[in-house]
C-alpha cells in the first residue's frame, strides 16, 4: 500500500464521517423526534422543508405538540403558515387551549386570528 492510496482512504473516511454527522444534525435528529413521538414525518420532508427555509425545529415541535394532544394537524397546511409569517407554536398552544375549554376552533380560524396579529390566548380566554 502506498501513501497515495493511504491517504485517499483516509480522506474518504473523513469526509464520509462529516457527511454523515451533517447529515445527522440536519435531517435525522428531527425525524427521529417525531418519530420516537409517534408523528409521522419523512426524512425527505424534512430535507425539503430546509430547502425552503422553514424552521423544523418549530414545525416538527408543534406537530409533536398538536398530536400529543390529539389534534390532528398537516404537515403541509402548517409550513405554509410559517412561511406567510403565522407563529405555529401559537397557534398550536391555541388549539390544544381551546380543546381542553372545549371551545370550537379549527386550524384556518386560528391561523386567521394570529395572521391578524391578535393574541389568539388572550381572544380565547375573552371568547369563554
Amino acid at each position: 500500500m502506498d501513501i497515495k492510496s493511504f491517504e485517499t482512504n483516509h480522506f474518504l473516511i473523513l469526509a464520509a464521517f462529516i457527511i454523515g454527522i451533517g447529515y445527522y444534525f440536519l435531517i435525522v435528529r428531527f425525524w427521529l423526534r417525531a418519530l420516537l413521538s409517534g408523528v409521522k414525518i419523512s426524512q425527505a420532508e424534512i430535507l425539503f422543508m430546509r430547502m425552503r427555509n422553514s424552521s423544523v425545529k418549530t414545525l416538527v415541535t408543534g406537530m409533536i405538540k398538536s398530536h400529543k394532544a390529539g389534534i390532528l394537524l398537516n404537515l403541509i397546511e402548517l409550513e405554509a403558515f410559517h412561511l406567510v409569517g403565522g407563529d405555529v407554536l401559537k397557534v398550536v398552544d391555541g388549539l390544544i387551549y381551546a380543546k381542553a375549554k372545549k371551545i370550537d376552533m379549527d386550524f384556518q380560524e386560528a391561523s386567521l386570528i394570529d395572521l391578524q396579529k391578535i393574541d389568539l390566548m388572550k381572544y380565547l380566554i375573552n371568547k369563554k
